[in-house]
């Protein structure tokens, strides 16, 4: 019985990863967010890149079963990897190899 009990709650939470994860687009609007805190706010090389089309980094979008995985690198570093579960955001940084 018990073991029944906790397979509808896995259920249950599994059901709710998948019908809240974020999307392709909220995943995006959310690394942009994260990455202009850490620039320090508003940066004039980032809106002049943005005019003249130059940049650089590549965006990877991931869907997981019940959670999205959005990546950003530029060159050969990987610059923000964020998590997304239950429409909330877990980003970070990732240790230089």
């Amino acid at each position: 019985m018990r073991t029944l009990l906790i397979l509808l709650l896995a259920g249950a939470l599994a059901v709710g990863g998948f019908l809240t994860k974020p999307g392709e687009d909220a995943q995006r609007a959310n690394a942009d967010k994260v990455l202009a805190e850490r620039r320090g706010g508003f940066d004039v090389g980032d809106l002049i890149g943005d005019v003249l089309g130059s940049r650089k980094d590549e965006r990877k979008f991931e869907d997981l079963m019940v959670a999205t995985r959005y990546s950003v690198r530029s060159g050969d570093s990987v610059v923000l990897e964020c998590l997304g579960l239950y429409a909330q955001f877990l980003c970070s940084q990732p240790e230089a190899k």
